[in-house]
């Protein structure tokens, strides 16, 4: 049974909007003794710092969005502000999972990067019961939008023109527990309402080529798309060389239902014409897929000076990953975004 998404009395359109309103960032005094989150002076950074961090990252080994999240760790390690900053790759739910393990002390120097399907969900205790959270994480905090990626059907079957094409074909998706696989499930399920007409078979990255080669799938939503200045880069590139592959676009009726079944949002975006084309492929081909933003999260005692010298770090480097924008104007990007879920340094 899905549970019900918990209803938030202040959903940002615009967090930018909100931050120059003083009725959005300044609390009641008469409450302010009982709101955990309120946003404390920074200390002296020489108190405490520099800081030894473990950033969990959600993505296997080197695949590029690993390698996003480790130069993420780079930036911080750079920086005066920070020791030792470590970026195993631990999928989501283990991570948040094996943070909750830790002790007190430890805890709030340990951070997931979370998805957009795992933030709330996480907080909730929302997800579907094999991709479980051991409990509602309430003190989760969202600090900041790292970069986008795509999600979508990738089908090498020529014939395969629309969803109902999908009917009867096999399609290539990660074992459970998975983000991409609940995404997976989600979009076949309540996207297109599918999923009890196609056979999902569970493959890991490397056994895609073997299982392309020999005609045992049809399709496959492991090839997700990281967001870079250059455009969207796809996780496996040689599944573009194949000359039939093809995205199957998503529409806004799609996304709003997958929105409305499930406890967290998605947004679509577009993908330009060219850029995720091999040579072989039509280069006018473009494609609307679904969003699966990564974002960079902490805990409600994450000292306010961490968070605040995290921030500043990423703003004073040029990473690799995100649209090009600008990590200042990238970081709010996020579906829906509760201000209440936002770390006070980073508000």
């Amino acid at each position: 049974m899905r549970m019900p998404r918990p209803k938030s009395p202040a959903r940002m359109h615009s967090i930018r909007a909100l931050l120059l309103s003083a009725g959005a960032v300044i609390l009641n005094t008469a409450c302010a003794a009982e709101d955990p989150d309120k946003a404390q002076p920074i200390p002296d950074p020489t108190s405490t710092m520099p800081t030894d961090l473990v950033i969990y990252s959600p993505a296997p080994p080197r695949i590029m969005l690993h390698a996003h999240n480790v130069q993420l760790g780079e930036i911080l390690s750079a920086c005066d502000s920070f020791g030792e900053v470590q970026t195993p790759p631990i999928a989501l739910p283990d991570s948040i999972n094996e943070i909750n393990a830790l002790s007190a002390d430890v805890r709030p120097f340990h951070l997931p990067i979370v998805t957009t399907l795992d933030f709330e969900t996480a907080i909730n205790q929302t997800a579907p019961d094999w991709h479980g959270y051991t409990k509602a994480n309430s003190d989760l905090r969202f600090v900041a939008s790292l970069y986008d990626v795509s999600f979508g059907i990738l089908a090498f079957d020529a014939d395969i023109h629309s969803p109902q094409d999908l009917i009867g074909k096999r399609i290539a998706a990660p074992p459970r527990p998975s983000s991409v696989r609940w995404f997976t499930e989600a979009l076949l399920r309540d996207g297109w309402g599918i999923l009890d007409q196609v056979e999902l078979v569970d493959l890991t990255p490397p056994e895609l080529p073997g299982a392309l080669a020999d005609g045992s799938i049809d399709a496959t939503s492991w090839n997700i798309m990281s967001e870079t200045p250059q455009g969207f880069l796809p996780l496996m590139p040689p599944l573009l060389d194949h000359p039939t592959a093809h995205w199957i676009s998503v529409d806004d009726q799609t996304v709003t239902q997958i929105n409305s079944a499930n406890p967290f949002n998605t947004e679509s975006v577009d993908i330009a014409a060219g850029a995720i084309r091999s040579t072989t492929q039509d280069p006018s081909a473009a494609a609307t897929l679904l969003s699966f933003r990564q974002a960079l999260a902490a805990w409600s005692d994450t000292p306010d000076e961490v968070v605040a010298k995290i921030i500043d770090c990423l703003e004073n480097a040029e990473p690799d990953y995100g649209s090009g924008s600008g990590f200042e104007t990238d970081r709010w990007k996020w579906p829906d975004l509760d201000i209440a879920l936002i770390h006070p340094a980073a508000r």
